[in-house]
């Protein structure tokens, strides 16, 4: 005779609980990543209703990108799931509403973090100037300048402009940002 632990026995108890369609969205949630692959990331099932399937994405770009995809979505979860689904919805409106706590933004600062016009910090810290409470404008912003001036002193210059230009710029485009968008317009 098998001994099954308590946890075992509380979880099969929960899923005799739920409904078909609770044990369907449960499911869903399982096998979500396999349906969708690495677009799973930017996406969240939220509910089914009248068998259509609702997902919270990152963007309206993501969006828009899975509504093309719907037909073969939809075949996919036809094999996993015991409930016809008609449609999905995929809409951005819900995505930082259902999100865990600081989970928000946490993915904003990630994807930023990864973005190409991120400056990499600096290996030692610009040296912080001790400013006087009633410093004037021209002070404040000379000060400031310099230390632009200094940072963009680390930065690697633009091809075509020679212009200091983050890193990635030059890796995802071979020039700055902006000439990277007069070549497109």
């Amino acid at each position: 005779m098998n001994f099954q632990s308590l946890n075992q026995i509380l979880g099969y108890l929960k899923i005799m609980e739920r409904s078909p369609q609770q044990q369907d969205f449960q499911k869903l949630m399982e096998c979500w990543e396999q349906v969708l692959g690495v677009m799973a990331s930017k996406t969240r099932p939220l509910y089914i209703k009248q068998g259509v399937l609702y997902v919270a994405t990152y963007s309206a770009a993501w969006s828009q990108e899975l509504r093309f995809q719907v037909p073969e979505i939809l075949e996919k979860l036809k094999h996993l799931l015991s409930i016809p689904l008609d449609d999905i919805q995929f809409s951005p409106a819900q995505w930082h509403t259902h999100l865990p706590i600081n989970q928000s933004n946490q993915t904003e600062k990630n994807d930023w973090q990864q973005h190409p016009s991120m400056i990499p910090p600096l290996k030692e810290p610009l040296p912080r100037n001790s400013t006087p409470k009633n410093q004037n404008p021209q002070s404040t912003f000379q000060n400031w300048a310099k230390a632009i001036q200094n940072r963009s002193q680390t930065l690697p210059l633009c091809p075509q402009c020679q212009s200091p230009t983050p890193p990635g710029e030059i890796q995802r485009w071979s020039v700055c940002a902006i000439c990277a968008t007069k070549r497109w317009s």
